[in-house]
């Protein structure tokens, strides 16, 4: 032992001696060396780089955080011409589950399978039978309008036409088949005000020179439109200048949008004899017996009384001449895109000095999108709920729309504006929402349904009629709460204040809104934010009208209802201090619902998140540059990048109760405190609000 001790002191000796390159280096001690961090799941991997291209890393977040998340995207793509607006969710995914329907649809076609999707896809393509038919489909229609020779007549078409030819949407008025306000369990009829060619009543009334020459072109088109159903110019001048006229008359009476959302003004239960009362020198019997509606009785509301009182006067001026040619205007424009190229065309013409939009959309896509949202979207739905909402998709949807219900409950806890009576039957409206995920559980019944072989518009007119129809002869009985009011391929989300139901349909729960997955952050931020949107809806100005069975009713104590109202008239302020377009304000009022539900969505979202981490910790970062804090909310914003053209930015600040995307991510992110913390926004700071709107 002594022996090795010696020889080992000699040998460095010699080294030291020796030259020191040929002798080996003394041991040194390295710090441990650090394992690279384990690599991204593929799906995590192109979560990333798609949020990386999406946003804008120079803009900075606590200016303009819509600029920062949604720079990348805006900067690289730009408006299709047979867009008005695009997004990456209302847009490229609308485009990608057209593609997936289009596919099922083709198939249908080719094989036969099922004969109905086959006749209304083949039928709907052939460019070359509808063009050969100019407007031929109308003509039965258009028979029974020349026959008009008085109010009896008039009354007696216009039944045939909303039971037919729109499917109750028009013209005059439109109607719908719908659960009772007051008793949601049974079915009512409802007439709305309506008649109008041009989209709000404000293009009617509206003052100065740019009203004007909206109304002169407008008039110069519907005279256009005549000509193709056999008029000619100067008869067709003059009858549009009369339509026009009755049109002015009917907007005149018409309530502007933002007074249409209480929903104690628009339930007005009056029963046909209180509508004979009303009018009583319209023929509502010749109406009735023409529509086939079945037994209404007292099963009867309008929206707007005042309107279909006055509607007794402005048709007592018009001459059967005027109403058929009012008649023969509104069926030749609600048709025009199913008709030949060159009624489409013109028709395309007002709709792009609307809309801004350059080109008709491919003929494929017009099809596409009649038949997942004009009626065959249940009969398409299984294949493409197969193709698209497979795996664990529904249980992450699920467990997603609990945790934003328990953060809802926590908040009520806590909210300290609140009664304790209020808040209990609030509480108790929670636990009795029902939640509808991805699909319906009973698809419709389309047994009742023909379509012909061969031609296509008459295979709209099937649609809209067994769409809007199907619960005729149902008035007064009993509604069915299983049923869906929209199809799983629509990229939508809705609350439904009679049901007190959410439903969340598989064709938004997607990508960029969801994917079973991605990081938690990017769903909770994603989708997160539409569940607890859709939830506010149940509190919001007009959902809280209704109680947890779904009744309208005050259920509000009057401390809570002053407090929610001073609360709301923060929001309404805020969005009506900011312009869309220079000189173009954004109607506070209008969009408080909407705005309301923006708010709450994403502070639930937030809040549920938020609670996940500290359940289960937190998950490793996206990117490195991002905490997930802060990919929670560019999930959210990036949801929302989406172009525009100037007259449809015009046209929705109009009619649309949804404020524009770019004010439905920044104005909401400047109340929430939990966004200043996650991007450091100092106060002063343009995303970081003075004064702080909230309501839940």
């Amino acid at each position: 032992m002594v022996g090795v001790g010696v020889g080992v002191r000699v040998g460095a000796l010699l080294c030291a001696a020796l030259a020191l390159a040929a002798c080996p280096p003394p041991p040194v001690a390295l710090p441990p060396e650090e394992e690279p961090p384990p690599a991204l799941p593929e799906t995590w991997q192109r979560a990333a780089d798609e949020v990386r291209a999406v946003l804008d890393a120079n803009a900075d977040p606590c200016v303009d955080f819509y600029a920062y998340a949604c720079g990348g995207w805006l900067s690289s793509h730009t408006l299709p011409d047979d867009r008005s607006t695009y997004g990456r969710g209302f847009g490229e995914l609308i485009d990608r589950n057209h593609a997936i329907i289009r596919e099922i649809l083709e198939d249908a076609t080719a094989t036969g399978d099922d004969l109905l999707l086959r006749y209304f896809y083949r039928t709907c393509i052939d460019e070359v039978t509808i063009d050969a038919r100019g407007a031929e489909p109308l003509a039965p229609f258009i028979g029974w309008i020349d026959e008009i020779r008085g109010h009896g007549d008039f009354f007696n078409v216009l039944g045939i036409l909303h039971a037919s030819a729109w499917g109750g949407a028009g013209p005059l008025f439109a109607f719908r088949i719908e659960p009772d306000p007051k008793n949601p369990t049974t079915y009512i009829l409802t007439f709305d005000q309506g008649g109008l060619g041009l989209p709000d009543r404000d293009y009617y009334v509206a003052d100065g020179p740019r009203g004007a020459a909206r109304l002169a072109y407008y008039e110069e088109h519907v005279a256009t439109m005549l000509t193709f159903l056999g008029e000619d110019e100067a008869r067709a001048r003059k009858d549009a200048a009369a339509i026009v006229e009755l049109e002015r008359e009917l907007a005149a009476v018409t309530r502007p949008r933002a007074a249409m959302r209480e929903p104690a003004a628009i339930y007005n239960r009056v029963g046909v004899d209180g509508l004979r009362k009303l009018t009583r020198r319209l023929p509502w019997a010749k109406y009735f017996a023409a529509a086939d509606l079945g037994p209404i009785g007292d099963n009867l509301n309008l929206t707007n009384p005042e309107f279909f009182a006055a509607l007794d006067g402005i048709l007592k001026k018009r001459s059967a001449r005027v109403l058929r040619a009012y008649l023969r205007w509104h069926l030749i424009h609600a048709n025009a895109e199913h008709l030949s190229a060159p009624i489409a065309a013109e028709h395309h013409r007002l709709e792009a000095l609307l809309t801004g939009i350059k080109a008709l959309p491919p003929r494929w896509e017009r099809c596409v999108t009649l038949a997942n949202e004009g009626g065959l979207g249940e009969r398409v739905g299984p294949e493409f709920v197969r193709r698209t909402f497979a795996g664990a998709s529904q249980t992450e949807a699920e467990e997603l729309t609990r945790a934003i219900e328990a953060a809802f409950a926590e908040r009520l806890a806590a909210l300290p504006w609140m009664d304790p009576t209020t808040r209990a039957r609030a509480e108790e409206k929670v636990r009795r929402l029902v939640n509808k995920i991805g699909h319906p559980d009973r698809w419709r019944d389309y047994s009742t349904l023909e379509l012909h072989d061969s031609f296509h518009l008459e295979n709209v007119f099937a649609l809209r009629a067994f769409e809007s129809l199907r619960h005729a002869g149902e008035i007064g009985g009993a509604v069915d709460k299983e049923e869906w009011e929209l199809a799983p391929g629509v990229v939508n989300a809705y609350y439904s204040p009679p049901f007190n139901q959410m439903v969340f349909l598989a064709g938004i729960l997607q990508p960029p809104y969801f994917d079973a997955d991605w990081p938690a952050a990017m769903n909770f931020g994603g989708i997160g934010m539409v569940i607890g949107h859709e939830l506010t809806h149940g509190f919001d100005d007009e959902g809280r009208h209704f109680d947890a069975d779904g009744v309208l009713r005050e259920w509000w104590e009057p401390q809570a209802q002053a407090q929610f109202a001073a609360r709301a008239q923060c929001i309404e302020r805020t969005y009506s201090a900011i312009e869309a377009l220079p000189g173009l304000p954004i109607n506070g009022r209008l969009t408080l619902g909407e705005n309301i539900a923006d708010f709450g969505g994403i502070r639930l979202a937030y809040d549920a998140y938020q609670r996940r981490v500290r359940e289960r910790g937190d998950e490793p970062q996206l990117l490195a540059d991002l905490s997930n804090e802060q990919l929670f909310f560019v999930a959210f914003a990036q949801g929302w990048c989406s172009l525009a053209s100037p007259e449809i930015t015009r046209l929705l600040t109009t009619v649309d109760p949804h404020a524009l995307p770019e004010f439905r991510v920044n104005v909401p992110l400047r109340h929430a405190p939990g966004f200043w913390q996650a991007f450091a926004c100092e106060p002063g700071a343009p995303m970081r609000a003075a004064e702080v709107c909230e309501i839940w």
